[in-house]
């Protein structure tokens, strides 16, 4: 999470996750907006969210530049990684997504199975599969929340979802981390041994929601498409009035207000990242481009709003032969009023 906005997101893929039985989800924050981490923090009261800081590497000291322009996708292997040898041990399966890949179960006839048993199952069947390739499908809503127009309810998201089963999107694992060394979210890159190996998964174990345009603000056309292919339901995928329950209950056992509307719609992280990084998947592709791909590479207008962010100090440097040894001290949250970008 290097500059996170979209707090409706974050409620449907939790209450998603808690429906279908996930023990623990892991956020890795570099900068959040305040009230989206306030709302996280009561996810984490509840037991099913936990709060990591992020690795950040442009705050280590006698470095000649910005090495956080010099990594793929916001150091997301750094903290892909950190995630496997931390729960390498604990956890039976880990699954490795964005935020905006919402992951769904097992569907058993016309019911609702649980993450465990479905992935317990196939671990039976293929003893040797360390990594499951779960399948994506593009996600649109019919109709994007916008604040006091058409606002935000977690009953109403999946309700209002369509999906296309017909767009190749590439997917994204779920591991055994007993027998994963190395991983990248799209696939199994260091197994422990030579035995072990990857394999895709059918729809009906585990599937991806790949959802976009969830909240928008007023006056900004949604933008993605209501092509005819996006013909099926969101409701095939769980019970919304149960999903809207759960978090009710939720807000209810730590007396925490909900409110839609005092929440922002506009995204402003998001929007400013995705404008940068079409013009750069542009150079890309014509092969005009002559930096690292990577949002430091990118011009960002002064945000004056209120977020919560990560302070790196360090220990001395220390000079290893060719090498300098660079240790994190100390990492903690910290609030500012200007912006994550």
């Amino acid at each position: 999470m290097i500059a996170y906005d979209d707090w409706a997101l974050l409620l449907v893929a939790l209450e998603t996750f808690r429906f279908y039985g996930g023990d623990l989800m892991v956020a890795y924050v570099e900068c959040a907006l305040k009230e989206v981490l306030d709302l996280m923090k009561l996810y984490e009261s509840d037991g099913i969210l936990k709060i990591q800081h992020a690795y950040k590497s442009s705050d280590t000291p006698n470095i000649p530049y910005d090495s956080d322009g010099q990594i793929e996708y916001a150091n997301q292997l750094t903290n892909s990684h950190q995630c496997l040898y931390e729960f390498k041990e604990s956890a039976e399966f880990i699954a490795f997504t964005d935020w905006d890949d919402i992951l769904i179960g097992p569907r058993i006839n016309s019911g609702f199975g649980k993450f465990p048993d479905g992935f317990r199952q196939l671990s039976l069947k293929h003893q040797f599969a360390a990594a499951f390739a779960i399948p994506r499908f593009q996600t649109n809503m019919k109709k994007t929340f916008q604040s006091e127009i058409n606002p935000f309810s977690i009953e109403k998201t999946f309700n209002q979802i369509q999906y296309s089963t017909k767009e190749n999107l590439p997917p994204k694992m779920i591991v055994r981390p007993k027998f994963v060394a190395g991983v990248w979210i799209h696939q199994l890159k260091v197994a422990e041994n030579w035995r072990f190996h990857s394999m895709t998964v059918n729809s009906t174990i585990a599937v991806l929601l790949h959802l976009n345009n969830l909240i928008l603000d007023i006056g900004i056309n949604d933008k993605y498409s209501t092509d005819l292919v996006y013909k099926n339901n969101g409701r095939d995928f769980v019970n919304p009035n149960i999903l809207q329950e759960n978090m009710e209950k939720m807000f209810n056992k730590y007396n925490y207000v909900f409110n839609s509307s005092n929440y922002s719609y506009t995204k402003l992280f998001h929007k400013l990242i995705l404008n940068c990084y079409n013009k750069m998947e542009k150079y890309a592709m014509d092969g005009t481009i002559g930096y690292c791909p990577s949002y430091k590479a990118c011009v960002f207008p002064k945000q004056n709003v209120s977020v919560i962010k990560i302070k790196t100090k360090y220990k001395s440097s220390k000079k290893m032969t060719n090498l300098i040894w660079h240790e994190r001290d100390k990492v903690e949250f910290i609030e500012s009023e200007k912006g994550c970008l």
